[in-house]
């Protein structure tokens, strides 16, 4: 009876992992392409909007956002890609907290107090995933 709960206990986990990766994924993927269809989303200040508004940096995030979703979709537990989906992820939403930090504390501008929060949300949750995820034993 135990080991039975325990089977459930950790099929219900793996299923919660699996969305986890999906939900997240989705997330990074949708503001990714927002970024990418909005060229002067960030403007402040002046010298670095053609930093913050890189094309490439868009695009990196859309790609962990898609390898995340894969990870989830295919149910994928290949340490490479999962820590690439992670690590990149997290990365780009440290770029964007940036970015909009400098919006926030140098001209007051509070449009983006609640990317802010959400993107913050979106870190924790990639934080959790980083530490409930098992990878893949080779053996």
């Amino acid at each position: 009876m135990q080991l039975r709960h325990k089977l459930n206990l950790h099929n219900h986990m793996h299923k919660l992992s699996r969305w986890n990766f999906i939900k997240t994924g989705f997330l990074i993927a949708i503001l990714a392409v927002s970024f990418l269809i909005d060229r002067t989303y960030f403007f402040y200040p002046p010298s670095l909007a053609p930093a913050w508004n890189n094309m490439w940096v868009d695009t990196i995030g859309l790609l962990a956002g898609v390898d995340l979703i894969l990870c989830g979709v295919l149910d994928i537990h290949m340490d490479l890609l999962v820590k690439l989906g992670l690590g990149v992820s997290v990365s780009f939403l440290t770029v964007l907290l940036v970015a909009e930090s400098f919006h926030v504390f140098g001209i007051d501008y509070f449009r983006f107090h609640p990317a802010i929060i959400f993107e913050i949300y979106a870190i924790v949750n990639l934080m959790q995933i980083a530490y409930e995820h098992q990878p893949q034993k080779n053996g």
